[in-house]
């Protein structure tokens, strides 16, 4: 059986970022705890997987091309200590 290729927020053009939350211009929500139904920005700044579920089934998704690779991801590196 063949594995489908998750949809994520890193590729659709729908999703857009706003002070410090992410959010879907088509209105869908984004996380399901209290509040407005923004994800946190450092979950994008930290280069998380945001293969979210909502995005999975959406009729509205909107792929901008191949996915960013997971190197790619995020603007926040961990240092390394030695």
């Amino acid at each position: 059986m063949k594995e489908t290729k998750k949809r994520t927020l890193y590729e659709c053009s729908h999703a857009r970022v706003k002070g410090e939350s992410i959010y879907c211009d088509k209105g869908y929500t984004l996380c399901i705890r209290p509040g407005d139904g923004h994800l946190e920005i450092s979950r994008l700044a930290g280069g998380q997987r945001l293969a979210l579920s909502i995005c999975q089934s959406c009729p509205d998704y909107d792929s901008m091309g191949p996915p960013v690779p997971p190197e790619e991801r995020g603007w926040l590196k961990k240092k390394v200590m030695k």
